[in-house]
């Protein structure tokens, strides 16, 4: 049976460490329902089976940081004031953007094939600001301690929303996954 914990308004040490080793994959609550997060193509593989997902609808990035944004998605001086005054204002974002050249590159260099899960058939993503403070604290600690992207995707069967209870996650997700945070 699949860990479940309370978050207490503190960076879920048991999570991080969980998404920094291969193949992590945890559940924690956001500011509209509950995602899966991984990050690495093990974990994204584990994703998509748990979600019973078709492997053309990839996942999205979760930047912890405007820094991390700017790092991997090329942005106008417009979209990068758009995503600054909602990132100001706490506000969840997600846009469809194309990644800097570099970042891709990186993305690519792991050498596991996880750009295809991560990207559209134009080499886009999107790229998700201010989804929740669970997530958002795991996501900055990866991208500055471990220098790690985080990927993610509703906590529900495709296509059934889980009405932000992680009972709405469903017992397979539940069980494929390594930790549920509540």
């Amino acid at each position: 049976m699949t860990k479940h914990v309370q978050w207490d308004g503190n960076l879920n040490q048991e999570g991080f460490e969980i998404l920094k080793g291969e193949g992590g994959c945890i559940v924690t609550p956001t500011k509209v329902g509950y995602i899966i997060m991984t990050s690495d193509k093990a974990g994204l593989e584990r994703k998509f089976e748990a979600k019973e997902r078709n492997r053309n609808k990839p996942g999205v990035v979760l930047c912890g940081s405007m820094d991390e944004l700017r790092a991997l998605s090329q942005l106008t001086p417009e979209i990068d004031a758009f995503y600054q005054k909602h990132w100001d204002e706490d506000i969840l974002l997600g846009c469809i953007l194309p990644w800097r050249e570099d970042a891709y590159a990186k993305l690519q260099a792991f050498g596991d094939g996880r750009e295809e899960l991560m990207t559209d058939v134009r080499g886009t993503s999107c790229f998700v600001i201010k989804f929740g403070k669970a997530g958002e604290q795991i996501a900055k600690e990866m991208w500055e301690k471990e220098g790690k992207m985080v990927y993610a995707s509703s906590a529900n069967p495709s296509g059934k929303g889980n009405r932000g209870k992680v009972e709405g996650i469903g017992e397979r997700i539940e069980n494929a996954v390594d930790l549920v945070i509540e």
